[in-house]
């Protein structure tokens, strides 16, 4: 498993989805973040090409998107996108 590295940004939105949404809601977001943790090469991520120095991707987990960076044995959670009520 890859050392999980979480942005400011990404915690931020995390704490407002987990407050907002429904239990089954945060636990398939959890689900989906020890999915990427175990391999981060998993079918269904898209490439972001935000920055094209240090890839990142996207991956849907129910009605949010993960975005996230690889870099060797490291997984760097950057920003979850989902709608705000």
């Amino acid at each position: 498993m890859a050392e999980i590295v979480f942005a400011r940004r990404f915690l931020r939105d995390l704490a407002e989805y987990e407050a907002t949404h429904s239990p089954r809601d945060v636990e398939a977001l959890d689900g989906a973040l020890a999915s990427i943790g175990s391999d981060p090469t998993l079918a269904g991520r898209v490439p972001s090409f935000y920055d094209p120095a240090a890839p990142s991707y996207l991956y849907r987990a129910g009605a949010c998107l993960v975005h996230y960076r690889i870099d060797s044995d490291r997984v760097e959670f950057l920003n979850l996108f989902f709608a705000r009520p």
